[in-house]
């Protein structure tokens, strides 16, 4: 079912906007990671999942899975609910699990869509939370190009460098802050940096 999703999902994208990718050797070929980006718009998994060449896990919110279809379909693509703004321990719990078995974990810990003007919401500590304790490095990415969505527009998907919080061990409030603080700040700078290639583009032309 994963396969099938994704190889329908690049061709639509392929065929009716173009897809970018950069950064791509940042995402280890093997072994758990934790691949955190930016939400602004429902298609941003599955714009991150077409553009990596291994599986991803994602958290969803837990209102996907109330019924059993719905359920089942997200659960063949690999997602697991989360109940957000709570403390999920078992979501948490779920997230290491599949980081321990070595898969990919995706997350976006702004916990929901930004549909504001700013470029970031104030984050949440759960990707900083289950990086430390499993020692799973984070690789930070962006997706731009969906919002607002347009036809021969490309979405453009950029992997920045990993992030090592250091682990697997006990961790603090204080080092999850910091973390976070840290996943922010790498998110932010790949975020200006595609404004300002963005806007570099827009001068050129109009000139």
């Amino acid at each position: 079912m994963y396969k099938l999703v994704r190889v329908l999902a690049a061709f639509i994208f392929t065929v009716f906007c173009g897809m970018e990718v950069s950064g791509l050797e940042n995402v280890p070929q093997e072994g758990g990671a934790i691949i955190a980006g930016n939400h602004n718009t429902m298609m941003d998994p599955v714009a991150i999942g077409v553009a990596l060449r291994r599986p991803i896990h994602f958290m969803g919110k837990v209102e996907l899975f109330r019924t059993p279809i719905s359920r089942w379909f997200f659960s063949k693509l690999n997602a697991f609910p989360v109940r957000r703004g709570l403390a999920d321990r078992e979501a948490i719990r779920t997230a290491m699990e599949r980081v321990e078995a070595g898969h990919l974990l995706g997350v976006f810990p702004e916990g929901t869509r930004n549909t504001t003007e700013a470029d970031l919401l104030p984050m949440q500590g759960g990707a900083s939370l289950i990086a430390i304790k499993t020692g799973a490095p984070i690789v930070p990415v962006v997706v731009s190009g969906l919002k607002p969505f347009r036809l021969r527009r490309p979405i453009r998907v950029t992997f920045g460098q990993p992030i090592d919080l250091g682990g697997p061990r006990k961790v603090t409030k204080a080092e999850v802050l910091e973390g976070t603080k840290a996943i922010s700040a790498e998110i932010s700078y790949l975020l200006s940096r595609k404004n300002r290639e963005s806007r570099e583009i827009q001068r050129r032309t109009f000139v």
